[in-house]
This record gives structure tokens, sequence and C-alpha cells, in this order.
């Protein structure tokens, strides 16, 4: 999103995880009468990366096994290893019943959030969806085989004795995020060991994220420590109210702390848009900026908690970066969170002055989509279109997003680059969660802009943070009508049938409720 000085300036056209061991908190679960092994069940499949972590039914697992995770109400207690360990259960796509697979339970899924909702190694989740893992998110049938055909050991491979394999590949990347995947609690035999925090909120409906779950806040194996932790009212002050008309065309109008648009609920902070049925020229919303600016000597690391980003047609939401020092582009703007709509792919980007450049390659974009094919001139002079990025994940933005349980996005802005991370609710690494974040042992980035060709001491200077819901704008009204633009299967256009989302936006106030909330668990930034 362009700075606020250079309005009308259009922005853009357009899951790997650790199975990181959750316990601690452990709360006591009734076992489900044998007669339910046999039911059918209907819920969300996430998958997760093994890396031979050791999983609740004692073994430690890899990622070609074909296994699965369930959640404590098949389990059963969580303090003990199941007696359900190593059954089999047969899991069907739901929207295509020829699609079948047969796994092994090992695990335990304690953040899948609602009972019927499981985990698959990826191995499995590939299996179900024509081997890609893009989808994020499957729909499934499943249900416990028979007793009769069911397995009572572990697998051979895959023994209570076993040890993780030290010789295994550490470049795998293990946690940055290309699909939600639920964290999962190991337990033994013995009462639960690890010291790891489960998080303190307990969706029934979907994943929960959190960076807050844990107290612990030493220092990072990186070297980072936390600057600010903001949360509720902590957040809000944070920032101060930045008025005005909406950026590039847009019609919102950015009111402040008076209009009752920013306020925390259940520990989660929400900015909303008003209601209002029908208004004339503008709608009211907000954009907070922050009352501190960066730069890359600060050796900076910002974790953004989001629960929700705003999904309904017509909305411009995003969390960015822009310099202050002078006229926009020249002192850089950084997008982590941007899109319009109902937009399911999270656009990255960055937007200077002349002379910086990304690379192309095949292994900096494995995992995200140049928006413009030839886009690697970051010159916003040239084309404001230029260096954004959208995920190959469409559950990185609005609805996919949110029926995924939400997520947390980091961004690394220092000296040696700039790095653009997201993982999915229920795999967040541990040590953002016990807030000691070492992002060396994340994996590959989302995207990583190296100072080689952007140098970040050069091309950004005093970078404020800003969030706002812009409201209609360029970016918006850009591909108002495009089916297919950023996941969104149908346009906005066919959806409301308004013309343009100027129209919608001023003439239908009751559609800007929930849907159209930021719900943020917390921000924190980490400095070396």
């Amino acid at each position: 999103m362009p700075s606020t000085a250079a309005l009308g300036v259009l922005a853009v056209l357009a899951v790997s995880a650790n199975a990181s061991l959750h316990s601690a908190s452990k709360r006591a679960h009734h076992r489900i009468a044998v007669s339910k092994r046999t039911d059918t069940v209907a819920g969300i499949a996430y998958y997760g990366y093994q890396n031979n972590t050791e999983n609740a039914c004692g073994t430690y697992s890899k990622d070609t096994d074909m296994i699965i995770g369930v959640g404590p109400d098949y389990y059963g207690d969580i303090n003990s290893v199941s007696d359900k360990c190593f059954e089999h259960i047969t899991v069907t796509l739901a929207s295509d019943s020829t699609k079948s697979i047969d796994v092994t339970l090992t695990d335990l899924c304690y953040e899948c959030g609602a009972a019927e909702n499981v985990y698959l190694s990826t191995a499995a989740f590939e299996a179900l969806n024509d081997g890609s893992l893009d989808a994020g998110i499957l729909e499934v049938d499943w249900s416990f085989v028979s007793s009769s055909s069911s397995s009572t050991v572990p697998p051979a491979e895959s023994t209570s004795e076993s040890t993780p394999d030290s010789t295994s590949d550490s470049s795998v990347d293990s946690t940055a995020d290309d699909g939600p995947v639920a964290a999962i609690t190991s337990s033994t035999k013995a009462a639960p060991t690890t010291t790891k925090a489960a998080p303190t909120k307990t969706s029934t409906t979907k994943p929960s994220t959190s960076t807050t779950a844990s107290s612990s806040s030493g220092s990072s194996s990186d070297g980072y420590s936390l600057t600010n932790s903001l949360e509720g009212q902590d957040f809000i002050d944070f920032f101060d109210y930045s008025g005005g008309t909406g950026d590039n065309s847009g019609v919102a109008d950015y009111v402040d702390s008076a209009s009752g648009l920013v306020y925390t609920s259940n520990g989660q902070v929400i900015l909303a848009v008003d209601t209002t049925g029908t208004v004339s020229n503008t709608r009211k919303a907000v954009r907070l900026t922050s009352k501190t600016t960066y730069n890359a000597k600060n050796q900076n690391l910002f974790i953004f908690d989001v629960a929700q980003i705003p999904s309904v047609c017509g909305t411009w939401p995003a969390w960015w970066l822009n310099g202050v020092g002078a006229d926009w582009p020249q002192a850089g703007e950084i997008d982590v969170i941007e899109g319009v709509s109902l937009y399911q792919k999270n656009i990255y980007s960055i937007h200077t002055g002349s002379g910086c450049s990304v690379s192309s390659s095949a292994s900096s974009l494995a995992k995200v989509t140049l928006v413009e094919s030839s886009g690697t001139n970051c010159d916003a002079n040239v084309d404001p279109g230029a260096c954004g990025f959208s995920d190959n994940s469409d559950t990185t933005f609005g609805p996919g997003f949110n029926k995924a349980g939400g997520g947390v996005f980091a961004l690394k802005f220092d000296t040696s680059g700039i790095d653009f991370y997201f993982f999915q609710a229920g795999s967040v690494p541990s040590d953002i969660t016990n807030k000691q974040p070492s992002p060396s042992s994340w994996g590959s980035p989302k995207v990583s802009i190296s100072p080689s060709t952007c140098n970040p001491e050069t091309y950004f200077d005093d970078l404020m943070i800003f969030l706002n819901t812009n409201l209609g704008g360029s970016f918006t009204e850009g591909v108002w009508s495009t089916d297919g633009a950023g996941g969104q299967s149908t346009s906005c256009a066919t959806q409301t049938g308004s013309s343009t989302a100027a129209d919608y936006v001023l003439n239908n106030g009751g559609d800007f409720g929930d849907d159209a909330q930021w719900k943020i668990n917390g921000m924190y930034i980490y400095n070396k």
C-alpha cells in the first residue's frame, strides 16, 4: 500500500511447520465409547511436518509416513498413550469419494479446533490432494477401520524405543508455512516433561493462534530481545490515529478513537468499520500509525499475531511499514499483509526508489508468485505494481485465512536483508510462542530480499508501522470484476451486483460487520 504522502498511486494489481510439542496445562478427557470408532466423522484436515519429532504415541515419525493425529475427544486421555494408538483410519476427500487413504493413528492434535478435525502427515495430505500441499486445508470424512484390521503395534520403522535420526537433513524447511498445520501435543507413558506452554485459547470451532501463551521472554538463540510486547490496550496505545480519506482513491474516512471503532474484546484488539446503512461520500474506518520509526540498523524482528483479517467485498486491509523521511517511494515501503475483498492469497511487497531489485530465481520464488511476471525492479516510480509476491497458499488472507484459524506473520528487517515469514494457526514455532524467536530455525522465508540487490540501509528510512482497512480504492476497483483474482473464485461484481466497489461500500453498511473486522492477538517487536 502506498505512503499516505502519495495517495493515488496503485500499490499492486493483480505451511511447513515443525511438529512441535505443546504440553503443559493438560486436561483430562473421557475416552470415546468403542462404538464411536466406526462412525464416519466429517471435519477439516490440516497437515504437519514430522521432522523425527516424538509423537503422542511415543514413536518418531517421518514425513513419508502415512499417519494421522486426532483430537482429544477421539484420542482419549491426553496424559497417557492412547489405547487407539496405531489403529488404522480411513480418510476420504469430502468432495471426491474416490480419493481415500489409509493412515495410522500416531498422534494427538490438541489445537485442531473442532473435535472432528485432524492433522495428516505431508505424505498423507498430498495423497489426498493430487500430490500438493497448496490447498492448506481439506474437508474430509474419516473413520476408524474395524478392530479386526487395525494395527495394534507401532509401524516397524517407528518403534517407541526409537530415537530421532541425528543424520536427518536439517535443511528441510520445517516451519515456514505453506498451509495450515495443527500443532501436536506429545505425551508419553509418563507425564509429559516438555515445558512448552499450551495455547491459552481453546477455540471449539477452529485452531487458535496466540504468541502470548508462554510467559517466557528470555533472549533467543539468535540474539533477539523483546522490546515491545503489545496486547490489548498496550497495542492500541502504541499507535496514533491517522486521519484523512482512504489511500489510493479509497472511500474510507479514517477517524479517531472517539468513533468507537477500535476496542478490545476477549483479549483481542478489534479494528472495525462503520455499519451505517447508506452514507454519502465516505464510510468511517481506522488507520493506525506507530509512534516509533524503525531502520535496518536497529536489527528488527516484528511478530504479528492475527486471528482475523477483514474479508468483505470492497475492503482493502493492510499491515505495512512506510518511510517518512522523504516523498514516497524514496524512503521505502514494506507490505507484510495486503489484499482486497475476498482474496485468499496474501501479497508481500516492497516499493522503493531507483536501484532496488529482487531475484526471480526459482528457489527464491518457491512459495510465492510474482504479481507481475517481469516485476523484479522495485522502483515504484517505474512500476508501482512491481516486487509484489502473491502467496501460493490460499489460507494466508481473507476467508481462507480466517477459516484456518488465523496465523502469525513475521518480518525480519535488518542489515542482512528483508525476510517475510508466515505460520498458520497451530503451526507457530515454539520459539515464537515462548517469546524467544530464532528465525535461523524457521527454514526458508516466503520471500527474501538480499542486501546485494536491495540494501535495506539505502532504500528504507525511518519506517512507521501502519494498520488500516481502506475501502474501495484503486486496487479494489482494479479487480472488482475479475474472477479468480487472489484465489477469489467469483468476482465481487458478480457476488454483489454492484458495478463498483465504492458503490457497494457506500450503500451496504450492514455487510461491514464482524467479517470486516481485524481481530488481533498481539504484536511483538524484537531487536538485537
